[in-house]
């Protein structure tokens, strides 16, 4: 990750108030190593669970007015740099508030803009921070309450892929990662960055688990080939989400059939967006809906157990008290073989 420009500013607002107050950075923060550290910090939140992703509201006409974040994208980025990045950051932190005012929320937060490269792709990350009390050690070795920046979870956060955008290469471009209040986010948030549309990862990811499945299954892959499938799939899309490469169906696609030689090409591609899946080429990736494909296992000399991890906590329950399993399904074909020996027994 190249960092080329970074500011915060502050939104305040405390309960009672009508009205937020904007305590703006005049200058650009500079980029050392508490930056880094805090947009890795961040980063990595990021690639968590609770991904949306969309694009900016489409005009109905030429003569429509941009949305204001994307008109001062427009005019503030040119492709490859910002042009007075506090001055744009400052009139998108002004946006967040008029946002903020009408929504009648009572938190505000600090606004920070992190403009920076990653495979040769420029990124802008917008996020709202927010402080919460800890404790810390003074010199006298006594207990001391501090405030310090709340890094355990991003309130309300937007990842654009300014470069997928000016090129028109992608329809979601923008990335959400939001808190446990969704509705802040799909109200005043997506209003602030000018967003249309949204896909929930966990759906997306969940449905990309049963293609694979059916990729499988209609190619006739044994037990042993299927698993390899999976965990090809599982550990491809954990490398591109770790690189912030957009996750696609036509490069699943083309690297199952070269990895795996099918007698039909394109099947996967066809699968994903046909009926009942429908899926977009681009697809957000939540990593716990996606490890659906993997699968727990275990044995030793006298049982060996495996099933898919997706099952946990829906057919199969683990008490950890006395260390065992509960299954609530089971194959027909051991059903089958336990009935048979309990007829032997009568």
């Amino acid at each position: 990750m190249n960092i080329r420009n970074i500011i915060v500013h502050e939104v305040r607002k405390e309960d009672g108030d009508e009205k937020a107050e904007i305590l703006p950075r005049h200058e650009e923060n500079e980029i050392n190593e508490h930056a880094n550290t805090l947009s890795t910090e961040l980063s990595q939140l990021f690639r968590k669970t609770g991904l949306n992703t969309g694009g900016f509201l489409e005009l109905e006409s030429e003569d429509d007015p941009l949305p204001h974040f994307v008109g001062l994208l427009t005019n503030y980025f040119n492709g490859e740099a910002f042009s007075e990045f506090a001055n744009f950051s400052n009139s998108a932190a002004k946006e967040f508030k008029r946002k903020l005012d009408e929504s009648g929320s009572s938190k505000g937060g600090y606004l920070w803009f992190n403009h920076y490269i990653n495979n040769s792709e420029h990124f802008l990350s917008v996020v709202l921070l927010r402080k919460k009390a800890g404790l810390s050690i003074s010199a006298d070795l006594t207990l001391d309450e501090i405030e310090r920046i709340d890094l355990d979870k991003l309130h309300m956060a937007a990842r654009i892929n300014l470069t997928s955008w000016l090129e028109g290469s992608s329809s979601r471009y923008i990335a959400f990662r939001i808190g446990r209040d969704a509705k802040d986010v799909t109200s005043y948030f997506s209003k602030f960055i000018g967003c249309q549309e949204y896909t929930r990862a966990k759906v997306d990811t969940q449905q990309l688990v049963q293609v694979v499945r059916k990729y499988c299954a209609q190619h006739g892959f044994g037990e042993v080939k299927s698993e390899g499938v999976k965990q090809f799939v599982y550990e491809q899309c954990l490398d591109w989400l770790a690189e912030e490469i957009p996750v696609s169906i036509d490069a699943l696609s083309v690297l199952l059939d070269g990895k795996f030689q099918p007698s039909q090409q394109n099947l996967f591609l066809e699968i994903a967006q046909g009926d009942p899946f429908f899926l977009n080429n681009e697809i957000p990736i939540e990593k716990s809906a996606l490890r659906g494909l993997t699968r727990y296992s275990g044995k030793n000399k006298k049982m060996a157990l495996s099933f898919d991890s997706d099952l946990l906590n829906v057919s199969v329950f683990y008490n950890d008290g006395n260390k065992s399993l509960l299954f609530t399904e089971l194959p027909d074909k051991l059903i089958y073989q336990m009935q048979d020996k309990i007829t032997e027994a009568v």
